[in-house]
């Protein structure tokens, strides 16, 4: 079951929490870490989780990048939480009314912060917001460009039969999300691991509609090569199928039900192969 955040709070903090988990990134943090401080926006505290050891020179670069700024708070983990537990204390340890996860290694436009706020207040149902994106490589070349074909407001309802879809998730990790969702209805579910936040994402809908910004706000970075997670494709291919099933019951019904998870299976399979294929060539090309 997932966590659920308590909605007591020491102290009133700033409008926005950004919350950004981050693993042995030295290299690249500091540059994420000021696009969102040349943002727009400036009532923030940028809480960095620190899920390593505290010696590759993380905190250095974060210190190096804040300069001083008190919104930027560094925190280094006593032992490894891994995804998504490392969120979940970072979402507990914040004030805001919004929270952002923001990753360690993307580059965030200057009008981020401030246009996803501003359009969850234009849109009260709404429980999170999402928006486009533009892919880059691990050089910083832009690859493409992904805007989705979504009105500003979906409902829930309609945003959850949008994500049974497909295997592949349509939203964005880079969400920000009202606080009091996270208080009604729960943090990330440990059970599903790296892709924990499909399974938020689709527990949401459940309860209230769905937002988002058809404007790209964030450059997404490519994983490094042969990072642990992109290797273990197989895994969150069945995890996600896991997940499907789950939220199944709460879109469909009778007949549409069972058809939809026949075809689920076929998707799971189809993928699992192509997956194993991929692989397969990638060894042989080596």
């Amino acid at each position: 079951m997932s966590i659920s955040l308590l909605p007591e709070r020491a102290t009133r903090g700033p409008a926005v929490s950004i919350v950004m988990p981050t693993f042995r990134r030295a290299d690249v943090i500091g540059e994420t870490i000021q696009t969102l401080l040349q943002g727009t926006w400036t009532d923030f505290e940028l809480l960095v989780r620190d899920d390593g050891d505290g010696g590759d020179g993380t905190k250095e670069a974060v210190e190096k990048a804040a300069g001083g700024d008190s919104r930027v708070v560094y925190h280094c983990n006593p032992q490894n939480l891994k995804m998504p537990g490392n969120l979940n204390a970072g979402i507990a340890a914040s004030r805001g009314d919004f929270i952002a996860v923001c990753h360690d290694h993307d580059l965030f436009k200057p009008a981020f912060v401030e246009t996803m706020v501003e359009t969850l207040r234009r849109n009260p149902t709404a429980l999170f917001v999402h928006c486009a994106i533009e892919c880059i490589a691990q050089n910083g070349e832009l690859t493409q460009t992904n805007v989705g074909d979504w009105p500003e407001l979906t409902t829930g309802a309609a945003w959850l039969k949008t994500m049974l879809q497909s295997l592949n998730c349509p939203v964005c990790a880079l969400t920000v999300v009202r606080r009091e969702a996270h208080e009604r209805y729960g943090l990330y579910d440990p059970s599903f691991g790296f892709i924990a936040d499909v399974e938020m994402w689709m527990r949401l809908s459940t309860y209230g509609d769905v937002a988002y910004v058809r404007e790209p706000l964030i450059q997404v970075r490519e994983r490094e090569q042969g990072h642990v997670e992109s290797v273990n494709g197989d895994r969150w291919i069945r995890t996600a199928a896991r997940i499907h099933r789950k939220f199944l019951p709460a879109a469909y019904n009778g007949q549409a039900r069972a058809v939809k998870q026949v075809l689920l299976e076929l998707k799971l399979t189809n993928q699992y192969l192509r997956h194993q294929a991929s692989r397969v060539r990638a060894r042989l090309s080596a």
